[in-house]
């Protein structure tokens, strides 16, 4: 397996060397972390969600009632 980036420009292909390299190295790794983040968030959240309702059909809330103030 080649271990060569490549990009098209104007529809030709074209492996990165140096900086630009290193420069797409970085963005991808950023941009991994950024999503890495964003799924932890919206985990946390459905979690947060979750347990919310949880605690609502524990007092004796229908589905109906925990929807309607869920929206």
């Amino acid at each position: 397996m080649s271990d060569k980036t490549y990009i098209l420009v104007n529809g030709k292909k074209q492996e990165l060397k140096g900086e630009a390299l290193q420069n797409f190295e970085a963005f991808r790794n950023e941009q991994a972390e950024l999503n890495k983040r964003i799924e932890a968030e919206q985990q946390a959240k459905a979690n947060a969600k979750q347990s919310a309702m949880n605690k609502l059909k524990a007092l004796g809330l229908t589905d109906n009632e925990i929807e309607g103030l869920m929206g």
